[in-house]
């Protein structure tokens, strides 16, 4: 339940800073070439200045998030690595572990940070609109990533077929 809460969370933060997620539905009153972000702007009818805001707050989250993020990649390599190691002891992987765990405290505090920042940008009705936005992107994420991965299953049970 909590992990599930925390993918929620990173995931409305990642939409909303990257901006570059696809939308399978679109509405017959866009433009088929207008970007998801551009969308979102003109639905949630925000001022230039709550655009600027935004783009703002993405641009410096973005940085921070893709830093911290390089460095839990680079040190789970490190953790691989050192496991490999046959004279490995929890006791000579547990700094990393600690580290890794909490650079993924500090993603989570981040991105916490990230959407009340949009909270505060948004009126609350289009903060509720964002948030509907959001839980039907994600449903639909959800249920292309579940197509993709039955589709997957499908094919490995298939493989193993003699």
């Amino acid at each position: 339940m909590k992990r599930d809460k925390s993918a929620i969370v990173a995931l409305t933060v990642i939409f909303l800073m990257t901006g570059a997620v696809s939308v399978q539905a679109q509405d017959d009153s866009q433009q088929p070439n207008q970007s998801l972000k551009e969308r979102v702007y003109k639905e949630l009818n925000l001022t230039p200045e709550q655009q600027k805001k935004l783009d703002d707050n993405r641009n410096a989250q973005k940085e921070e998030i893709a830093r911290l993020l390089s460095t839990v990649k680079e040190k789970r390599t490190q953790l691989q690595e050192a496991l490999k190691n046959p004279t490995a002891t929890i006791a000579s992987a547990e700094p990393l572990v600690q580290e890794i765990k909490s650079l993924q405290g500090q993603l989570i505090d981040y991105r916490i940070k990230g959407i009340f920042m949009v909270k505060e940008i948004l009126t609350p009705e289009q903060f509720a609109k964002f948030q509907e936005m959001t839980a039907k992107h994600q449903e639909i994420r959800k249920r292309h990533l579940q197509g993709g991965l039955q589709g997957k299953r499908r094919n490995f049970s298939q493989s193993q077929e003699y």
